[in-house]
C-alpha cells in the first residue's frame, strides 16, 4: 500500500519547499521537491520598465543574491544598448560580485551545512559545539558583506553599480582596510579547505553529473555556458537551451534541455568545467556530496580574486569617472555570471524609447531542480532498505548540498 510522507518544510535553505517522500508499505520508493514558495512574477513588473530601472528592480529579487543579479541586469541591459563600460568599471562590478561569492559560501558552509557534517542539530547548537569555527565563518561573511558595502554603497540591494559605470569610487583607505583584512583571513581559508576535506562523508556514493558554467570572462564572468561533455551555447542562445518549462508540482519553471538531460550548476560544476590543478587532489568525487568541498575551495579563490582586483583598482587610480552616456536604442542583451549557487541568465528586449518590451530570467537553483530530482530518486534506490527517518536526514542533507536559493527560483 502506497502512502506519502511530506517533509513539509526544508531547514537551513533561502525560501520555503518541501520533498515528498513516496513509500511502498514501509519501503521508500521515491522522492519529490516541491518548491512551494510563491511565484513574485518579477519578469511581468519588468516589461514596460524604462531600462535605468531595471536593474534595480531585478536586483530585489533576493537579498543573498542581490549583487549578482544587479551586475547581470545592468550587462544585460548594456549590451543592448550597444555600451562598453570602463576597466575600473568591470574591476569594481567583479570585485562586488566576489564579495558575494565570499558572503554566501561563508554562510553556507559554517551555518547551513556543518551542522550536518558535526552531527549536531542547527545555528544554536553549532554555536555551543563549535564556536570557534562559527565564529571564523562570521567574521569571513562579515567581510563578504563589507565589500559589498564598499563597492555598492550597501551590503543589500547595492545602489553605487550604474547603468554605464558607478557611481563613486571607494576611497583609498577603505580599499586598504578591506586588503588588510583580506590577507588577515588568508590562512583561516585555508584552513578551511583542509578542515571540510578531513570530513568524513555522510552521504552514499552518488553519481557525477553533467556540470555547467560560465566561460570566456574573468573568473565569474563570460559570454557563453560551457559543459563538461564539450557543449559550448553562447549567451544569446541560453535560454533557448535551458528550456525552461512550467510544471504542476512546483512554482518555478524547470530547465528541461533536450527533455531527456539534466545539467548540474554552482560551485562544484564550475571547477568540474576548470579545475585549478592544486586542488584536483580534493575532488576524487565529483557528484554533489563533494560540494561542500567546492564551497570551501571557491571561497579561497574568491579572497585571492578580491585581493587582486583591489590591487587592480588602486594601481588604476581612484579618481571618479561619470558613467558612459546611454543613447537609448531598440535592441536585445543576454548576460551571464555565475552566482554563488550558479549560473545567472539575464536578458531583456527594449524598444526604441529605452521600455523594456520581454525580459527573462533564468536561475542556479530553477536549472538544477531536474537534477535535484533525479539525484533525490538515486538516493532512495541507493538507499533502499533503510527506514523512513534515515532516507529523510539523507534527502535534507542532500538537498542542502546545493544550496537552493528558493526565492531566486521562483522569482
Amino acid at each position: 500500500m502506497s502512502n506519502l510522507m511530506t517533509i513539509n518544510m526544508l531547514t537551513r535553505v533561502e525560501g520555503h519547499g518541501s520533498v515528498e517522500l513516496i513509500r511502498d508499505n514501509e519501503r521508500v520508493v521515491d522522492a519529490r521537491l516541491n518548491m512551494y514558495e510563491s511565484p513574485r512574477l518579477f519578469e511581468a513588473l519588468l516589461v514596460g520598465r524604462r531600462f535605468d530601472e531595471i536593474a534595480d528592480i531585478a536586483c530585489r529579487i533576493c537579498s543573498i543574491c542581490s549583487t549578482v543579479h544587479k551586475v547581470a541586469a545592468l550587462q544585460a541591459v548594456e549590451q543592448a544598448m550597444g555600451v562598453t563600460v570602463s576597466q575600473k568599471t568591470t574591476f569594481m562590478r567583479e570585485l562586488a560580485v566576489q564579495g558575494g561569492q565570499i558572503e554566501s559560501h561563508a554562510l553556507h558552509i559554517f551555518c547551513l551545512v556543518l551542522p550536518d557534517y558535526l552531527g549536531v542539530n542547527g545555528f544554536h547548537e553549532l554555536a555551543a559545539h563549535a564556536p570557534e569555527k562559527l565564529q571564523v565563518g562570521l567574521r569571513i561573511k562579515k567581510l563578504g558583506n563589507l565589500i559589498q558595502e564598499t563597492v555598492g554603497g550597501r551590503a543589500i540591494h547595492p545602489f553605487n553599480l550604474l547603468v554605464g559605470g558607478v557611481g563613486n569610487m571607494p576611497g583609498a583607505d577603505q580599499l586598504y582596510r578591506l586588503s588588510e583584512q583580506l590577507s588577515g583571513v588568508c590562512d583561516d581559508v585555508t584552513a578551511v579547505i583542509e578542515y571540510i576535506c578531513g570530513r568524513k562523508e555522510i552521504l552514499p556514493p552518488l553519481a557525477s553529473t553533467t556540470g555547467c558554467a560560465a566561460s570566456g570572462g574573468p573568473p565569474l564572468f563570460g559570454d557563453c555556458l560551457i559543459t563538461t561533455d564539450g557543449q559550448n551555447i553562447p549567451a544569446s542562445r541560453a535560454a533557448v537551451w535551458l528550456n525552461e518549462q512550467v510544471e504542476s508540482h512546483t512554482n518555478a519553471k524547470i530547465s528541461r534541455f533536450d527533455g531527456n538531460s539534466s545539467c548540474m550548476v554552482g560551485p562544484l560544476a564550475r571547477l568540474m568545467v576548470a579545475m585549478p590543478p592544486e586542488y584536483a587532489r580534493y575532488f576524487p568525487d565529483t557528484s554533489i556530496r563533494s560540494s561542500l568541498k567546492a564551497r570551501a575551495v571557491e571561497l579561497k579563490m574568491a579572497v585571492e580574486r578580491a585581493l587582486l582586483l583591489i590591487g587592480h583598482l588602486r594601481a588604476d587610480g581612484l579618481k571618479n569617472e561619470p558613467p558612459k552616456k546611454i543613447v537609448i536604442s531598440k535592441g536585445e542583451g543576454a548576460s551571464i555570471v555565475e552566482a554563488p549557487r550558479g549560473s545567472l541568465l539575464h536578458r531583456y528586449r527594449f524598444d526604441s524609447h529605452g521600455i523594456c518590451t520581454a525580459a527573462n530570467i533564468i536561475t542556479p537553483t530553477a536549472i538544477n531542480q531536474r537534477t535535484i530530482a533525479r539525484t533525490l530518486l538515486e538516493l532512495v534506490n541507493t538507499m533502499d532498505g533503510a527506514d523512513y527517518d534515515q532516507i529523510k536526514s539523507a534527502a535534507e542533507i542532500l538537498i542542502r548540498c546545493y544550496d537552493p536559493c528558493i526565492s531566486c527560483a521562483v522569482h
